[in-house]
């Protein structure tokens, strides 16, 4: 079946599908399937693991992690054996361990019974809370120095919880600052912070081992792929690297390059990935009307990729006849089987549409003309349209305006929010005629974006209270104590003395008594169930003053 024409709506959309000799018009109104609600906002990455734990000596585990705003309802810290839960730690909200920032909890290595544990492997669940806001609202400090980038070209954060990147983010910078001799936010390259905005162990600047030209577009535009893989958009050279999340140069490869150009004199601006991390799509905006302008696509290999000399098929066609009607500038796919791309038009009253939804179900685009819906003719709120990014869920659509600097200010610049189905505007966020240059969304639904008039990074939390859960990727292991058994004396109380005995779960053990250090008895038989260690009294009889214990019989 092909996508015919889709009409826009409050609430509803009204979709027409043509079959051989049949038109259909199908109406969804409220929630599309496969569509949900935006996660929650405050949740905890970077979790590690510190110490050991040994049954025969017990010891303490350090629990780190980065919280990306503080955890106003509290933060709660599952010690899980599998899928269980063996200890529960609750930290109320404004305590220890729940502050913007790196956080530390201390694991005494029991079980919610006060027993130690034994045997296994442990991880840790950390699910943070907070009370949320009314609006869309600002949580990093632009005052930060890690939020200081002099030409933000670009942000991304890598989204996959099941790596130890989680968390991270990514952001370009395109042009050399003034002190770029001792500030890291003036070196062009790639910067890398934590949640919080602090800087990676490692150093937030890289350059990955590459030349970037440093000329407000090498590098440009960058995307970390569900595939785990980041991308940064070289425009001065016009490649594609792909580097994997530390951005060493041992990891780079050139993903994407003149080879693959649809044109010879066309020219790629911005760039967006398909949200599966099985067939990666590559979308390429091409922004040079003479030469095929629109939309492109690409498969990427399990290199993250694309085939070489592989041209790739125009998925959305530009100019005459379009409803993109001149040329993109950037383009996003969002869930379920939607093209979105923003044209960059800054002429006072243009009638060129600024943002464009093209939905294709499920059929293959090749040639889309006609949009879903069309937000911004004529607009000069809405000038120079430069990154469109959706939310995880597919609900929400961002878009960042550069605008026209005219009597000192970037008129027109803003970054806008809107129904990624209906086209609808949700928010316009704070600090508007600036000129934006980049939006990316966390797995969580926070909104990040990238100033480049006032060389900085932000970032937003949507309204609502809300809750996340993460897992930690490192596990503590404890392992099988030694057949060796510990005994220790603990109180003498009416006429018996209580003993403790430490040794290998499921494993007999015989408890010896002596007078004088040579000629032993057995006096009782303690069997250790599924705890390394057990209480038990003994009749304190003379002349028996020592006791000793062995594995039995």
């Amino acid at each position: 079946m092909n996508l015919i024409r889709g009409c826009r709506g409050v609430g509803k959309i009204v979709l027409r599908f043509r079959l051989p000799g049949l038109i259909v018009w199908l109406g969804l109104s409220g929630a599309w399937p496969w569509l949900g609600t935006a996660h929650a906002n405050v949740y905890a990455t970077h979790i590690r693991l510190f110490g050991s734990l040994q049954p025969d000596s017990g010891g303490t585990v350090e629990i780190r992690y980065v919280l990306n705003e503080p955890a106003t309802a509290g933060v709660t810290l599952e010690i899980l054996q599998g899928n269980v839960p063996v200890r529960v730690m609750s930290l109320a909200g404004g305590g220890p361990g729940t502050v913007r920032g790196e956080n530390t909890v201390v694991w005494d290595g029991r079980d919610m019974f006060g027993q130690p544990v034994c045997c296994g492997s442990y991880r840790v669940r950390v699910t943070a809370a907070a009370h949320g806001f009314e609006t869309w609202t600002q949580t990093s400090d632009d005052f930060n120095l890690g939020n200081y980038v002099y030409a933000p070209t670009g942000i991304a954060v890598h989204r996959d919880p099941t790596s130890p990147f989680y968390g991270r983010v990514f952001v370009a910078n395109g042009r050399a600052g003034p002190n770029a001799e001792f500030m890291e936010g003036d070196r062009p390259g790639i910067l890398r912070f934590h949640a919080d905005g602090s800087p990676v162990e490692e150093g937030a600047w890289t350059d990955g081992g590459w030349p970037w030209a440093a000329d407000g577009t090498s590098p440009g535009d960058l995307e970390v792929g569900a595939n785990g893989w980041l991308y940064v958009w070289d425009g001065a050279q016009q490649l594609l690297l792909r580097f994997g999340p530390e951005v060493s140069s041992a990891s780079r490869r050139v993903a994407w390059g003149p080879g693959n150009s649809p044109q010879a004199d066309a020219s790629m601006t911005g760039f967006g990935l398909s949200p599966r991390s099985q067939m990666v799509r590559l979308w390429m905006a091409q922004a040079v009307t003479s030469a095929g302008p629109g939309v492109y696509g690409w498969f990427l290999d399990a290199e993250g990729v694309a085939e070489a000399n592989d041209p790739g098929v125009l998925a959305v066609v530009a100019g005459a006849g379009s409803d993109l009607t001149v040329a993109p500038a950037d383009v996003a796919e969002g869930a379920g089987g939607w093209l979105f791309a923003v044209q960059p038009r800054t002429a006072s009253g243009d009638p060129a549409p600024r943002v464009l939804a093209f939905f294709y179900w499920t059929n293959e685009p090749v040639g889309l003309r006609e949009a879903t819906w069309t937000v911004g003719a004529g607009d000069d709120n809405l000038r120079g349209a430069t990154a469109v990014a959706v939310d995880p869920m597919g609900r929400y659509l961002a878009v960042a305006f550069r605008g026209v600097f005219s009597g000192g200010i970037h008129r027109g610049g803003r970054v806008m929010i809107f129904d990624a189905v209906t086209g609808e505007p949700v928010a316009t966020l704070p600090r508007t005629d600036q000129a934006y240059s980049a939006v990316a969304w966390d797995a969580v639904g926070n909104l990040y974006v990238a100033s480049l008039s006032e060389s900085v990074w932000r970032v937003y939390s949507p309204p609502g209270g809300n809750a996340s859960s993460t897992l930690s990727i490192q596990t503590v292991e404890v392992t099988e104590p030694s057949l060796r058994p510990v005994l220790e004396a603990l109180r003498y109380e009416a006429g018996q003395l209580w003993l403790a005995l430490r040794g290998r779960t499921n494993t007999s053990y015989v408890v010896e008594g002596s007078a004088d250090l040579r000629q032993w008895s057995p006096v009782t038989t303690v069997n250790l169930g599924s705890s390394p260690r057990r209480e038990f009294p003994v009749s304190a009889e003379q002349p028996r003053q020592f006791y000793r214990a062995r594995p039995g019989p």
